[in-house]
């Protein structure tokens, strides 16, 4: 998995976290911890009044190993997302999904709630930078 920080808010005052996966040292299945410390410090930052958070996925670069295709550590992430933050999260940018992400993503989708599916956004880094205007 990547690093994944809180990085600051939006302009409704939403934590952002963000996640980049190209310099990333351990597999996927290692980070979910990781992963759900960052958003409970995303939490811990709302300011009153706000109620959820952005999510920006930065894949561009990421270098995949065999076991970045299991899909088992995501499903987790998936099910801790749904269980513990589902009413958390606004938006879920993913910028430069590789193709063989394509082949994960296309394995847990149909786990996805419909709910949680239409927050998410796959774009190029082009239409990532527009869209974060």
């Amino acid at each position: 998995g990547g690093e994944k920080h809180v990085i600051g808010s939006d302009l409704q005052r939403r934590p952002v976290i963000y996640m980049c996966m190209k310099n990333q040292i351990l597999p996927g299945a290692q980070c979910v911890d990781q992963k759900v410390v960052t958003m409970l410090q995303a939490i811990d930052s709302m300011p009153g009044g706000v109620e959820d958070m952005v999510h920006i996925w930065d894949l561009h670069g990421q270098q995949f190993r065999l076991s970045d295709l299991n899909p088992a550590p995501l499903v987790r992430m998936i099910q801790s997302q749904e269980a513990y933050f589902a009413a958390r999260l606004h938006e879920t940018i993913i910028i430069g999904m590789p193709r063989m992400a394509t082949v994960l993503k296309d394995a847990v989708w149909p786990l996805v709630p419909e709910k949680t599916k239409a927050k998410v956004r796959f774009l190029s880094e082009e239409e990532a930078q527009e869209h974060i205007k």
